[in-house]
């Protein structure tokens, strides 16, 4: 519940600061590929992601804001063996990664060609996560909020005076915290933005 109510604050907040000169509010369709430990558990390319984002611009070169994301990694396991609190269970297996990164980002603009802009930028914040292994009518359920960073590249297309085109690759990085494992995942993202 609590993960709801934070979404809802951002987004009523996201309203209040378009309504200011210089604000862009982005949402952008991210597939993204698990790697490290998230690839351990889900090892399935996902095509269940999306952020949204609103970006202050200080000046033509560098921007800050605020970015909420979610993406989703499903993978079926057929049946096999594994272990969970000191009993043996052999059975099929769907695994689930819920990964939702609340970040404060910053972003530096180079100039480009006509109207493409290249940039590159850096989000610090946290990310709740959640893991669930489906066996049976069973679900093994595992959540924790961990410290999350997220460097990325991309580059906004100028398409008219009051819409940005954007194409990004994003590194999503959340720490590990005690024995919840550290996640990761590699995002391509393609959105519309709104000046």
């Amino acid at each position: 519940m609590k993960k709801y109510i934070i979404i809802s604050l951002l987004f009523i907040a996201s309203i209040a600061v378009k309504a200011q000169e210089g604000t862009s509010i982005f949402v952008n369709y991210l597939p993204s590929i698990p790697l490290g430990e998230t690839a351990d558990f889900s090892n399935n390319l996902s095509p269940r992601g999306a952020d949204f984002e609103v970006q202050r611009f200080i000046n033509k070169e560098l921007s800050v804001g605020f970015n909420i994301g979610w993406n989703l990694f499903r993978e079926k396991i057929q049946e096999e063996t594994f272990y969970y609190e000191g009993l043996t269970i052999n059975a099929v297996q769907f695994r689930y990664t819920n990964i939702v990164p609340i970040t404060v980002n910053v972003k530096k603009y180079f100039s480009g060609e006509g109207d493409y802009i290249p940039y590159a930028g850096f989000g610090l914040g946290t990310s709740y996560n959640e893991a669930r292994n489906d066996v049976g009518v069973f679900s093994l359920t595992d959540d924790k909020w961990l410290f999350h960073v997220a460097p990325e590249v991309g580059m906004l297309y100028d398409m008219n005076y009051k819409a940005w085109l954007s194409v990004k690759l994003k590194y999503n990085y959340g720490f590990k915290s005690g024995d919840f494992p550290s996640q990761s995942y590699l995002s391509l993202g393609v959105g519309i933005g709104l000046k």
